[in-house]
């Protein structure tokens, strides 16, 4: 998740050279009649008929450099997971390391849409945490949903901190490049 000039640059040429086919059917298909050195690109990227066949399961964050420059701004990492449903529904979980907070799990829920051929967006409107180290069990996953918290005045806290903070500045994402 480390932003380097290096990274940039190559994800930069990635999307600037790549190759649009019309589908996920097509993707599979063209890989395999062609190889080619230019990757290969869902038409649309941003549009619920285009993710939508490629979007359920779990994905992990590999670039995001507004994340990096955030995490060494306060001297810790984020490491970034979705979970993406069929429904449209989703899960985050963001393990964190920060030298005053320690470590744990943010996590938020919500759903996924399209807003354009270009843009997504994302809605959440549940907020969690869970500190490694807290209790006596296991804390080397998150709560997978706000259900499994248990009530405390931080979780009514952290809950309305998150509220409060969902708004559509930071909703929508474009989306440059899609792929299986």
């Amino acid at each position: 998740n480390k932003a380097t000039k290096e990274r940039s640059s190559l994800l930069n040429n990635m999307i600037g050279n790549k190759s649009i086919v019309g589908s996920s059917d097509e993707l599979g298909i063209n890989r395999k009649q062609e190889e080619t050195s230019a990757a290969k690109s869902i038409a649309k990227p941003g549009s619920l008929s285009s993710f939508s066949p490629v979007a359920p399961g779990s994905w992990r964050v590999v670039y995001a450099p507004h994340m990096t420059t955030m995490a060494n701004l306060a001297g810790g990492s984020f490491q970034v997971e979705y979970d993406l449903n069929e429904d449209g529904t989703m899960e985050s979980h963001a393990k964190y390391d920060f030298p005053i907070v320690g470590q744990g799990y943010l996590s938020v829920s919500g759903t996924y849409s399209s807003v354009d051929d270009t843009y997504c967006r994302v809605d959440f409107d549940e907020a969690w945490i869970r500190k490694i180290g807290d209790d006596n069990v296991d804390t080397s996953r998150p709560y997978a949903t706000i259900d499994e918290v248990p009530d405390s005045i931080s979780k009514t806290i952290i809950r309305k901190l998150g509220r409060f903070f969902f708004f559509d500045a930071v909703s929508v994402f474009p989306v440059s490049f899609l792929d299986d």
